[in-house]
């Protein structure tokens, strides 16, 4: 998304807000015109004198899209009468009408238009749009469409993910076999705290959870292109403090061997953040833990099985239980190659 140049007679996609329950008639007023708009719809059940009705109805609240030049827009906005306006981004004194640029406003519309479709809407704060592979659907009626393939929170199934940035943001479920990597955007997470929670969690799973969980081939491969995309951000970073250094050592040591990798000098950096950690501290014995289930290391794991068991001569901490809740995990199924 960018914010309108100085007017040149282009036609560009600008964002409109128009009042609640005036998104249609500010549409079909700029058609009238000539002028190209665009409204998300969908379907929703309404409940009216006790029956259920099905009706379609605005996706996004309030919002409306032109295709014009600057000019145009104004001519309408200043004379219509209904409660339509640009919607601006930028500093107090610098705003600017918001433009989508084309390739983007297409890719929304391609899945929007499709009202039958299941389609998921977020507002962009209700999803975390986390830098990662973009890819191009082929076949079916998304053909064409280019997004990012991701997993949204509470659902199981892969979705395509299309966005116009502090805008909106629509999901649909799309099929493995259908997708093309367009291009591979990695560097320095800049979601530290989001990051470290999805390679623990997306290394945990690969290494500890049954194989016959993951029966799809499709499936398998995606889930190790997102580890490798995600340990590829987190690994440049270091703590500033032993608790931050812990975490992050931690989640790169296990990414690492979730992939295949030696391990080794993440191993290394692993013990070292634990000789900075107080003997005291849980995180200290997790960071052992995973040390010596992926070293192995049957010594180590002898010793922490004695302070677990030491652990229920007395009274325990919710910390003390959430960790023998997850050495139990580990300790019951050895990692998967």
């Amino acid at each position: 998304m960018a914010t309108a140049p100085a007017d040149d007679g282009q036609a560009r996609w600008y964002v409109l807000t128009a009042n609640y329950r005036n998104e249609i008639k500010v549409r079909d007023d700029l058609r009238r015109l000539g002028l190209k708009s665009y409204v998300p719809m969908r379907y929703e059940l309404r409940q009216r004198n006790g029956r259920k009705t099905r009706l379609l109805l605005p996706a996004i609240s309030s919002l409306v899209f032109v295709r014009a030049n600057r000019q145009a827009v104004e001519d309408y906005l200043s004379a219509t009468r209904l409660p339509a306006y640009f919607r601006m981004s930028g500093q107090a004194r610098q705003k600017q009408p918001i433009v989508v640029p084309d390739r983007d406003m297409e890719n929304f519309i391609r899945v929007t238009q499709l009202v039958e479709e299941q389609l998921t809407y977020y507002h962009p704060e209700e999803i975390r749009l986390r830098v990662g592979d973009r890819i191009k659907v082929h076949g079916g009626v998304f053909d064409g469409v280019e997004g990012v393939l991701m997993r949204v929170p509470g659902k199981r199934s892969k979705q395509l993910v299309v966005s116009i940035p502090e805008l909106a943001a629509v999901a649909v479920t799309v099929s493995p076999d259908v997708v093309e990597l367009v291009d591979r955007t990695t560097g320095k997470s800049t979601d530290v705290e989001g990051d470290l929670k999805a390679l623990f969690e997306l290394s945990f799973r690969k290494l500890f959870a049954a194989p016959d969980r993951i029966t799809q081939e499709n499936e398998y491969n995606l889930l190790t292109a997102e580890l490798k995309r995600t340990l590829e951000r987190v690994r440049p970073h270091k703590g500033y403090t032993a608790q931050r250094e812990g975490e992050i050592s931690l989640a790169v040591f296990m990414g690492a061997k979730a992939l295949g990798e030696d391990g080794g000098q993440e191993a290394e950096r692993l013990k070292a953040a634990v000789d900075r950690l107080k003997d005291t501290s849980l995180l200290r014995l997790r960071l052992q833990l995973y040390y010596a289930v992926l070293g192995p290391d049957s010594g180590l794991m002898a010793a922490i099985g004695e302070k677990v068991d030491a652990w229920s001569k007395s009274p325990l901490s919710e910390q003390q239980r959430r960790f023998i809740e997850e050495w139990t995990k580990v300790s019951a199924r050895p990692p998967q190659p």
